[in-house]
């Protein structure tokens, strides 16, 4: 299961989303990606998203929805986000982990 921190360079809480992210992969088997806004700016368009940091699980198409954000803006705290992201793992790569 793959998630996209979407950030800015100028941006105090996407360090800490990062540190919070790289704390967690400690504790959970997620990958991460960390790509600027810039690059999305359709889909922060599409979505009315005005802020970062911006955590998405990630689409291959990049059809991106409201589904996908995980949050936004704010952060939730570690225990928190480590709950969300365990709920993801649970819900898109448990049956792949079941057939392995």
């Amino acid at each position: 299961m793959k998630f996209i921190l979407v950030t800015q360079e100028i941006c105090p809480r996407c360090d800490r989303a990062k540190k919070l992210l790289r704390e967690l992969q400690k504790e959970l088997p997620f990958e991460w990606e960390e790509v600027d806004m810039y690059e999305m700016l359709d889909t922060f368009a599409y979505l009315g998203i005005a802020t970062t940091p911006v955590l998405l699980v990630e689409d291959e198409d990049e059809d991106y929805t409201e589904e996908h954000v995980v949050f936004m803006g704010e952060l939730p705290r570690k225990w928190r986000l480590k709950e969300i992201i365990g709920e993801y793992l649970e819900r898109y790569a448990g049956p792949e982990r079941e057939a392995v």
